[in-house]
């Protein structure tokens, strides 16, 4: 079972991200300045928000992870907008006594190695903490970001920006965006598997077209392409290959590409339904369709519903195997993700939107509470289900 929980609140930030957040800080005043922007004038600022999300997860094996964002939003007069978020995740792996390259010594969902100690030995919890930060600038027809993540054997960067432009008085908008983004990974010392530094990088496009049809439907179509470089497998991740454990191994190149279409019909009874359709391949083998459809209600003015259906499908990998004969594997490349193999996947939900009138609510600069409950059922054809629970507290300053 999953479980999250998720309140706002005002924003706060932790001493290990100070000097992050300066830095960001500085990129964006100077992205802003070289724009022409002008940020120490108090006139200029139209409105400013700040939130502080928790998110908690945990499941069968105990595994743990907290997360922790802030974020933050500046809107000037001129049509700039500013938004920069943090987010401070810990994982707690809980050690297990097992054999490595066991069924035991394995996650249930990732396939991960799970910290592993003899059975006589006291040993703890694996805790990893990762930091991220983000940092985007929209004005006027285009946009900017940066983004930074740093855990103990992973530390990435991503540079993005893109361009959109509306035609026909704004009732078709075409837009292009791309980004880059480059990561060092320098795996921890493991029992069962050999390690060593390593690096990855990854170079995305998509191009959307959003055409509004009549004055209650609007239909958007688009594209993706995105090519990963360097390790892509999971370096503590083991596969049964040959008789006994083996280091999973990827191909070093990855292209893949996709297309969707996303059709909004807006109702007259205050409803709202969304339809959606991907198909996506790769130079993996992999390709998979995906189908989804939400539906929104206005209960009233401060109460709305939303359903929620998603299917998934997809083939394996030219390289999966659930048992591999030999330590070679499929051309030299062995797996041990389920996700590299053929399945199957539906996800239901529902969420309940109320938002606390000010005549109720009204503290400071506290604008509008609004409360959220959502309840959604995933489960695969790998005999995996999860009940995810969320709950929350927004609150506007």
């Amino acid at each position: 079972m999953r479980v999250q929980i998720a309140t706002h609140n005002r924003t706060t930030h932790a001493p290990g991200a100070t000097r992050a957040l300066a830095i960001v800080a500085m990129a964006t005043g100077s992205a802003l300045c070289a724009g022409g922007i002008p940020v120490n004038a108090e006139a200029q600022v139209l409105d400013q928000s700040a939130s502080y999300t928790y998110h908690y997860f945990a499941d069968s094996d105990n595994i743990h992870v907290h997360s922790h964002y802030t974020d933050y939003l500046l809107e000037l007069e001129n049509g700039a907008d500013v938004q920069v978020e943090w987010n401070r995740e810990i994982v707690i792996v809980p050690g297990v006594a097992a054999v490595p390259g066991s069924d035991e010594a394995a996650d249930a969902i990732t396939s991960a190695s799970r910290p592993i100690a003899d059975v006589n030995d006291a040993f703890e919890d694996y805790t990893k903490l990762r930091d991220q930060i983000r940092a985007d600038l929209d004005y006027r027809f285009a946009s900017a970001g940066y983004y930074v993540s740093n855990e103990t054997d992973y530390f990435a960067q991503q540079v993005s920006g893109g361009l959109n432009y509306g035609l026909w008085g704004d009732n078709t908008n075409l837009a292009v965006g791309s980004s880059y983004g480059w990561d060092d990974i320098k795996p921890l010392a493991d029992q069962d598997t050999e390690n060593f530094a390593d690096s990855k990088s990854n170079t995305y496009w998509n191009a959307v077209v959003t055409q509004v049809l009549t004055r209650s439907t609007v239909l958007r179509i688009g594209g993706e392409m995105n090519i990963a470089r360097g390790i892509l497998h999971n370096p503590y991740r083991n596969v049964y290959a040959g008789g006994g454990p083996a280091a999973e191994l990827h191909p070093d190149r990855r292209e893949r590409r996709d297309v969707f279409f996303k059709l909004n019909q807006y109702f007259s009874n205050r409803s709202s339904l969304n339809l959606s359709y991907k198909y996506y391949t790769d130079d993996w083998g992999i390709d998979s369709h995906t189908l989804g459809g939400r539906l929104n209600q206005y209960l009233t003015d401060d109460v709305l519903i939303r359903y929620r259906y998603r299917f998934y499908d997809q083939t394996a990998a030219f390289f999966f195997l659930d048992e591999y004969p030999t330590e070679e594997g499929i051309d030299g490349y062995r797996t041990g993700d389920y996700r590299m193999g053929e399945f199957a996947s539906h996800l239901f939900g529902t969420t309940l939107d109320w938002s606390l009138g000010n005549a109720l609510f009204q503290w400071g600069r506290v604008r509008r509470p609004k409360l959220v409950f959502k309840y959604e059922r995933y489960f695969n054809s790998n005999n995996f289900s999860a009940n995810i629970f969320e709950s929350g507290v927004a609150v506007n300053f």
